[in-house]
């Protein structure tokens, strides 16, 4: 019960502090927000930038697994030798799936619509950057590649928990270093302008004005669009400059005759 309510209290001021992002005179305010709540809101950003790439992974993976468990028949007698992929008669094969499609090509690319592409020296996973064959050098065949398939998917689970906690760790970096540096020109900013300010407090101040960048940014994720990034970066240098417009200006001391 005590339990319960300590998770509804955290949840409810929460929430209050994202609330604040509608008042820029409350903003200076988040200096006063329990280091929890910033850790806890640090997750959830880069958890909700982490979310597309680990959907679009364990997609592929669940391909991955049709392919071994109902079409491993379709799969071309190829070979690699040196990195390179050699197929019979040199002919492509496309083997369509429900979620997409798997393509054994000589070329250096396969369809939009591939969730694997085996191409001449490259495995292209949908959403991730090519993986060359020499860091698979268990494959070297179809039989050879049937196996260790087969083994990895029999852990697609330990797999995709991997991928998501190191996709999550990454995109966690890069907001830090974000977060780092705007405070840090905010803080300088905000001297210039003789305002009240300290470092410390702007590392929690920004950790919640990033929010709306960060979801116009999971926006461009889902429906790419060369707008979203700028426009981010648009959203926080205002929300920033409001921040400093509503800081409380540094007295001057009275001068004694």
């Amino acid at each position: 019960m005590y339990g319960k309510f300590q998770m509804e209290e955290i949840l409810l001021k929460y929430q209050l502090a994202l609330t604040r992002l509608f008042k820029p005179k409350k903003y200076a305010l988040y200096r006063t927000t329990p280091l929890r709540y910033i850790f806890l809101h640090l997750f959830i950003l880069s958890a909700l930038l982490a979310a597309p790439a680990a959907s679009q992974f364990f997609q592929s993976m669940t391909s991955l697994s049709q392919l071994i468990a109902d079409k491993s028949e379709a799969i071309p007698d190829f070979t690699i030798k040196n990195a390179k992929l050699s197929l019979p008669q040199h002919q492509d094969t496309v083997i369509h799936l429900n979620n997409g499609t798997v393509t054994f090509t000589e070329q250096s690319s396969g369809l939009s619509s591939d969730q694997f592409t085996f191409s001449k020296e490259h495995i292209m996973i949908k959403g991730i950057d090519p993986i060359s064959y020499h860091n698979f050098s268990t494959i070297t065949d179809r039989e050879s590649m049937l196996e260790t398939l087969t083994t990895f998917s029999s852990s697609i689970y330990f797999y995709f928990g991997l991928i998501t906690v190191a996709l999550i760790l990454i995109q966690l970096f890069i907001i830090l270093i974000k977060l780092a540096s705007i405070s840090l020109v905010a803080h300088l900013a905000a001297l210039v302008l003789r305002k009240k300010s300290r470092y410390m407090n702007w590392l929690k101040i920004t950790t919640f004005l990033l929010t709306p960048a960060v979801l116009i940014q999971y926006t461009g994720i889902l429906v790419p669009n060369t707008l979203t990034y700028p426009l981010s970066w648009c959203i926080i240098i205002l929300l920033t400059c409001l921040a400093i417009y509503h800081l409380p200006v540094i007295k001057k001391a009275r001068q004694t005759n």
